[in-house]
């Protein structure tokens, strides 16, 4: 074999190896399905629907729908509209007006979980 194809044949396999091993076993993220419903302090119900694209969120307030936007955020999702945020983190969830907490602490059974694969 010629020594420059051998050169590249070894620098392509020994390339495969080192990809191959950056992909470890994957890790559990939680799937937040469209609807839930929290269960929160003092035995109240925090009923959130998000949008199939997660742009947006619909929360029950004294029987009235709030519509709130993606926001920013280093929680796994914030919605806001500048009143009311919500804070959802896989099944814990928290309702704020204000900055003062409506509903929360709040926590959903057990939510579907989807293995993501690591590099």
């Amino acid at each position: 074999m010629n020594p420059i194809r051998k050169t590249r044949c070894c620098a392509a396999t020994l390339g495969a190896v080192v990809l191959a091993g950056c992909v470890g076993p994957g890790v559990d993220e939680t799937v937040l399905p469209t609807r839930i419903n929290y269960q929160c302090a003092d035995n109240k119900v925090l009923q959130v629907e998000r949008a199939p694209d997660a742009r947006a969120a619909a929360v029950l307030v004294n029987n009235k729908p709030v519509v709130l936007q993606r926001a920013g955020s280093a929680a796994q999702e914030k919605y806001s509209d500048g009143n009311y945020s919500l804070y959802l983190d896989g099944e814990r969830a928290i309702l704020e007006e204000n900055s003062r907490v409506l509903f929360g602490p709040c926590s959903a059974g057990p939510l579907p979980k989807m293995q993501r694969d690591r590099y």
